[in-house]
């Protein structure tokens, strides 16, 4: 598929997650505006997917800790768009952090971890959102884990079914404000582990069976599909390369 002409912000581009999403809309002729908090993270993602001098990259450095550093983002991307309009967004902000089993907790480190998944997801919808409803094809994902449907699977994993939970619900709220605009807000929520480019283990050093470069492609199809307010669950490699090539 085809998204020449599309101009589309990743939100979280450096993780391993959105890496893969970049170079797959930069492949699918997209000008891509990356929005990292680390510009030496932007540039080692630049040589980590090859991004070429003629390939339309824009990185853009910033963070979703406040009201303003929220708006200050979305200034800043307007400004390397240079007046173009958004078609995409995608959201792949926050991290699932082991951690103490809940009764072990403090209720700083619980802070601290829906500060990094769940409000500066909402910060940044606030920010990007208002500007895509009015916008025929636009499409706004949000990226979820499936840790958010099940007990967590060992006590220090707890921490990201809530966070994974809490931002589905969030997603619900922000399909239903949207549900007579013009854009299509969705979840992916990924349900199995995902490798680095070229890497056969995620991010906790577990087998993972394939890399973001497959994974990618299920976000291109739903930005072109015709979902609209769902929680699509990616429960297989499977079901990802079905949506990639709906």
């Amino acid at each position: 598929m085809s998204f020449a002409n599309k101009s589309v912000v990743v939100l979280g581009a450096t993780g391993v997650v959105g890496s893969g999403v970049v170079r797959k809309y930069l492949d699918a002729g997209a000008t891509v505006v990356a929005v990292s908090r680390s510009a030496a993270n932007l540039e080692r993602l630049k040589q980590t997917i090859n991004v070429t001098g003629s390939e339309p990259f824009l990185p853009v450095v910033g963070d979703f800790v406040s009201e303003a550093s929220a708006q200050a983002v979305f200034a800043a991307v307007t400004a390397a768009l240079g007046g173009r309009p958004i078609s995409h967004v995608v959201s792949v902000l926050g991290f699932a952090a082991f951690g103490a089993p809940p009764t072990a907790t403090s209720l700083d480190a619980v802070k601290a971890a829906f500060d990094d998944g769940v409000y500066n997801n909402f910060l940044a919808a606030q920010s990007f959102l208002p500007s895509l409803k009015s916008t025929e094809g636009a499409s706004y994902t949000i990226v979820s884990g499936g840790l958010a449907h099940m007990p967590p699977p060992l006590p220090g994993l707890w921490l990201a079914t809530v966070k994974n939970a809490a931002l589905n619900a969030l997603s619900n709220s922000l399909a239903s404000e949207t549900a007579k605009d013009a854009v299509r807000l969705n979840t992916i929520c990924i349900h199995f582990g995902v490798a680095p480019i070229g890497g056969d283990r995620n991010q906790y050093g577990m087998a993972a069976e394939s890399d973001t470069l497959r994974l990618a492609p299920a976000f291109l199809g739903v930005a072109a599909g015709s979902q609209k307010g769902q929680i699509i669950c990616l429960d297989s490699w499977a079901t990802a390369d079905r949506i990639a090539a709906q």
